[in-house]
């Protein structure tokens, strides 16, 4: 078993969350935080509300209205207090990996500033 499967399959893994060095970007600039790695159980790439506003003006991109609205959990299998209604889109580095056009979406998430599923 790898390092990363031992961490995420600890039974505090909430407690101790794994969390990376992460760059979004768009338009030749760049926004760095740290992001919660969740291979399990999140599906989608979910970016704080309270961020998106600084990200989307650093990187100089809007968010945009999902054309159908996103009830989803959060990475500690809670629901969502709130529909999910827009998502932005950018490029993404993590370490030596580079994932072009990903796609976050926006929510009020607890103790993180940004969530990625399993790459």
């Amino acid at each position: 078993m790898c390092k990363l499967d031992e961490i995420l399959s600890k039974e505090n893994y909430f407690e101790k969350s794994f969390l990376i060095d992460t760059h979004l970007i768009s338009q030749n600039q760049s926004f760095s935080l740290h992001s919660l790695i969740d291979s399990d159980s999140v599906i989608y790439m979910i970016i704080h509300s309270n961020l998106v506003n600084k990200v989307c003006e650093k990187l100089k991109i809007q968010s945009i209205s999902l054309t159908k609205k996103k009830l989803i959990r959060d990475y500690d299998e809670k629901i969502f207090k709130k529909i999910i209604t827009h998502k932005i889109l950018l490029n993404l580095i993590i370490e030596s990996h580079k994932k072009l056009t990903v796609s976050m979406l926006i929510a009020d998430i607890d103790h993180h500033e940004v969530i990625l599923s399993k790459l």
